[in-house]
């Protein structure tokens, strides 16, 4: 009873916030705007830092007892920057019905994770030379090597050339990588090679390239601001290729993604294909975004992936529902609590499993 009572609580508030790139469309900004990044993630910039506090809160932490907060620029050269992400999880139990009454059910049990680490990463953002050379850092707290550590250099044009180890490029980067079209794809938050990066921005058009020894990865978008109806619309493609001779043919993603906002109401679009050991698959990513009130986004996703493009869709198609709330309390802290719901072949128990999570995400 517990557990149907939350999710019809969830259903009634119909929403989750695990991804950013929903702020890029609401706004009709690129994502280089709040991001130092320029396919988004990371550190904010200096507008991405004023933008949290003053559009995206329900109510400023700052009062008369507490008249200032957290300054993360250093001096006119160096700032930082943080993220903090807690999530606690309890997966659901599962038992199949099997309907020919001879296969035995399949069963996973129930589980409680009292919380871990999504996110712990310090950024250090140094400009050597303003604008025109940056050094910026990302380190995961918990130890080991940077996640970044690459230089940039800016060109007339709005172009720029980085080089050293950094996220590559495609498609949304949505805050989930649990989401298809990031698992499935390999471009996660957890996918950082050594290699260089050429971008070019000129006015709403986009258009990022990122090299490594192994993969040539690209994403390119270009954004319309008051349309009619329409506030923003978005649209770009994605491309990725195994540079390597053994497995060219074998591995690789390409697909096209969009989003466009109307008055309280944002959506976004991602499908992509993958070819991966020679296996065909399909991702699906579908969102939307309902903001009532200033700092309390609602979101539903609907996600769908077919594994084996050889297998027919109906015999194998793995779906998802994602619902939840989370609300902006301040402007250094973020709260959230979702319901995830798997669908796929009563075979694969563990696949099956539903979910209810909770954030806690403290960052500047």
């Amino acid at each position: 009873m517990r557990f149907q009572a939350f999710l019809a609580a969830s259903l009634f508030l119909a929403g989750q916030a695990m991804a950013e790139p929903y702020i890029a469309v609401r706004t009709g900004l690129k994502c280089s705007q709040c991001h130092v990044n320029g396919t988004g993630g990371g550190k904010r910039t200096e507008y991405g830092e004023v933008y949290s506090q003053y559009k995206l809160l329900m109510k400023s932490a700052m009062t008369d007892a507490r008249p200032y907060s957290f300054d993360p620029k250093l001096n006119e050269a160096i700032s930082v920057g943080a993220n903090f992400r807690i999530e606690a999880a309890e997966t659901r139990p599962y038992t199949s019905k099997p309907s020919d009454g001879v296969t035995l059910p399949k069963t996973a049990p129930e589980n409680w994770d009292a919380g871990s680490f999504k996110e712990k990463n310090l950024y250090v953002d140094v400009d050597l030379v303003k604008d025109w050379l940056k050094l910026y850092y990302d380190k995961d707290m918990g130890g080991g090597a940077a996640r970044e550590l690459w230089a940039k250099v800016s060109l007339p044009g709005k172009t720029y050339v980085k080089a050293g180890q950094m996220l590559l490029p495609y498609g949304f980067r949505l805050m989930d990588d649990e989401a298809f079209v990031r698992k499935i794809t390999g471009y996660t938050y957890g996918t950082t090679g050594m290699g260089y990066e050429l971008g070019i921005e000129p006015g709403p058009l986009s258009l990022i390239a990122n090299v490594t020894q192994d993969e040539l990865s690209s994403v390119g978008s270009i954004v319309f601001t008051n349309m009619p109806i329409v506030r923003t619309f978005r649209v770009g493609a994605s491309y990725s290729l195994e540079l390597r001779k053994k497995v060219r043919e074998k591995k690789g993603s390409y697909g096209a993604f969009g989003g466009a906002s109307f008055g309280m109401f944002t959506f976004l679009a991602q499908r992509d294909y993958t070819m991966d050991d020679s296996i065909k698959k399909v991702e699906d990513y579908l969102e939307m975004d309902f903001l009532p009130v200033p700092g309390f986004n609602m979101k539903a996703v609907l996600e769908s992936l077919w594994p084996d493009r050889d297998i027919p869709v109906a015999q194998n198609r793995q779906r998802r529902i994602v619902l939840g709330m989370e609300p902006f309390i301040t402007q250094f802290l973020q709260l959230g609590l979702y319901v995830r719901l798997n669908d796929w072949i009563p075979q694969n128990a563990e696949k099956n499993q539903d979910q209810i999570i909770g954030r806690i995400h403290v960052f500047f």
